[in-house]
């Protein structure tokens, strides 16, 4: 597939833990690839927020953060997956043949997203529906793609 027929299928908003806080990433999901892109860091404090407002804590994050990290975001939305990896000197690809596997942990606070490449284990965390993760990345990852799910009871008791 070349290059300039790609197009960014879907994108999965997640944080990565750091050794001091938090890094948003948002991973655009192509036809051929998933880029990682940044987004922002946030100190200690902001994983408190995060665990103590859960979905919440984005809307919340949104007002206190800067300017330009919103802006960077809603530009990154829009633009070629080229331009997504140029927006930042860290940003990357991971092309679907050198992925190995992405296991899906669905839990009570936030989805878990392993990714391991023939080099590297990337964790994240998401609020991101699970099935639309699983759409995004059922086809191009087929048998590398594994989905762990809470049993539909312990769902319905979250959400009360």
């Amino acid at each position: 597939m070349s290059r300039e027929s790609e197009s960014v299928v879907g994108e999965i908003p997640v944080v990565a833990h750091l050794a001091l806080g938090i890094e948003r990433l948002i991973l655009f999901v192509t036809d051929a690839r998933i880029i990682v892109a940044h987004v922002g860091k946030r100190g200690a404090g902001a994983l408190a927020t995060s665990a103590l407002f859960g979905r919440l804590s984005g809307g919340f994050e949104d007002v206190l953060k800067s300017g330009s990290e919103s802006r960077g975001k809603r530009a990154l939305q829009s633009i070629s997956p080229e331009k997504i990896l140029a927006a930042n000197k860290d940003n990357f690809h991971l092309g679907y043949g050198e992925i190995v596997s992405v296991r899906l942990v669905e839990t009570p606070l936030a989805g878990e997203m392993t990714v391991l490449t023939r080099n590297d284990k990337f964790d994240f965390q998401t609020h991101h529906p699970m099935d639309n993760i699983v759409g995004l990345l059922q086809i191009p990852l087929g048998s590398k793609l594994t989905v762990e799910r809470l049993p539909v009871d312990a769902r319905s008791e979250r959400k009360h």
